[in-house]
C-alpha cells in the first residue's frame, strides 16, 4: 500500500454554469457522476486519504444529488473540501452550513469578473453574507480565491479587483485592502477561518503549449491525485482531459493503477527532478515548484 495522500480530487461533474475565459474548455462529454458511482469510487479510496476535494472542472453545486454526495462522504468518514464559483450558494446555503462532512469551501471570486456587473454584485452579496455566517456559526474554513493576478495590464480584472477589495474591506471591517501588494500575500485573514487567497493566474497545461524543459518537480502522485467524472485516474487536478490517464477506477483497483508502469515512471522522475511526460514539460504551474526538492 502506498502512503496516504493529503487529498484526492474527485470531479463529480464537468458541467458549469459559467464560461470563464481562463478556464479550460473540455472536449469530454458533460456528465454528472451518479451517487452509486461515487460510492464505488470512495470504496476504492479507503486507506488512501482522509480528505476529498470535489473539483477538477465543473461546478459541483450544479449536481442534482450534491447534498447526497456530502452525506455519502460523511458516511465514509471523509472530510470534504469544496471549490465553487459561488453563484449557487443561495440554493444550498442551509445544507452547506450544516453538513458535517464539509471542512473547507473555496470560492473563486475571479470568475465573477466575467459576469455582468449587476449580477456579479448580487452574487458577491450572497458570498459575503454566507462567509460571515459560516465564520459566526460553523467551524468551516472559507477561502476567497482571487487567482487572476497578472504581470501585464488587464483593465477588466484590475477594475473588478479594486471594487472587490473595497467590498471585502467594508464587509469584514479590516484595514483597507485596496493598494495592498496582493502578489506578496498568502492568506489574508478577514474573519475567523475566512481568508482572501490571491494567486497569479495560470494557464491549464495543453499538449500544444511550449515545452519548458524536462527538469522539474510536481506534487502530483506525491500528496494528491485526481479522479475524473468517468472514473479515470490522473496524477494531478490540472490534467483536465485525462492526457496522463493512469487507469480507470471503475475497472481496476487503485493500488494496481498506482503500481502501474506509467505512474511508477512519473514518481521516479519527480523524485530525481525529471519530467517524464510531455504534458508535465508544458505545465507552467509546476514552475512554482522549480526549487522544490524531495524531502
Amino acid at each position: 500500500m502506498v502512503s496516504m495522500f493529503k487529498k484526492i480530487y474527485i470531479e463529480v461533474t464537468n458541467c458549469c454554469n459559467l464560461a470563464c475565459t481562463f478556464c479550460h474548455r473540455t472536449g469530454r462529454d458533460k456528465v454528472f457522476m451518479a451517487p452509486a458511482v461515487f460510492i464505488e469510487i470512495l470504496e476504492q479510496l479507503k486507506g488512501y486519504t482522509e480528505f476529498v476535494s470535489l473539483h477538477v472542472l465543473g461546478e459541483p453545486l450544479l449536481h442534482p444529488d450534491f447534498v447526497q454526495l456530502l452525506a455519502i462522504s460523511y458516511n465514509f468518514g471523509l472530510q470534504v473540501n469544496l471549490t465553487t464559483n459561488g453563484t449557487l450558494l443561495a440554493r444550498h446555503r442551509t445544507s452547506l452550513l450544516t453538513a458535517p462532512a464539509l471542512r473547507q469551501i473555496s470560492i473563486s471570486l475571479h470568475g465573477l469578473a466575467q459576469v455582468e456587473q449587476r449580477q456579479a454584485d448580487l452574487y458577491l452579496d450572497e458570498i459575503l453574507s454566507f462567509s460571515k455566517e459560516a465564520s459566526r456559526s460553523t467551524s468551516l474554513y472559507i477561502s476567497l480565491r482571487l487567482w487572476n493576478l497578472r504581470d501585464g495590464a488587464d483593465e477588466e480584472a484590475v477594475a473588478w479587483n479594486d471594487r472587490l477589495l473595497e467590498r471585502l474591506t467594508a464587509a469584514f471591517h479590516v484595514p483597507a485592502l485596496r493598494g495592498v501588494d496582493l502578489k506578496a500575500e498568502r492568506g489574508v485573514p478577514l474573519a475567523p477561518r475566512v481568508f482572501l487567497n490571491p494567486e497569479q493566474q495560470f494557464s491549464w497545461p495543453q499538449p500544444s503549449a511550449p515545452d519548458h524543459g524536462g527538469q522539474g518537480y510536481c506534487r502530483g502522485l506525491r500528496d494528491h491525485l485526481a479522479i475524473l467524472v468517468d472514473g479515470t485516474v490522473v496524477p494531478c487536478c490540472l490534467d483536465a482531459e485525462g492526457v496522463l490517464a493512469l487507469g480507470n477506477l471503475l475497472q481496476k483497483p487503485l493500488d494496481a493503477i498506482l503500481a502501474g508502469s506509467r505512474a511508477s515512471r512519473m514518481r521516479k522522475g519527480f523524485a530525481h527532478q525529471r519530467l517524464i511526460e510531455p504534458l508535465c514539460r508544458r505545465c507552467t504551474y509546476r514552475l512554482r515548484f522549480a526549487s522544490a526538492t524531495q524531502p
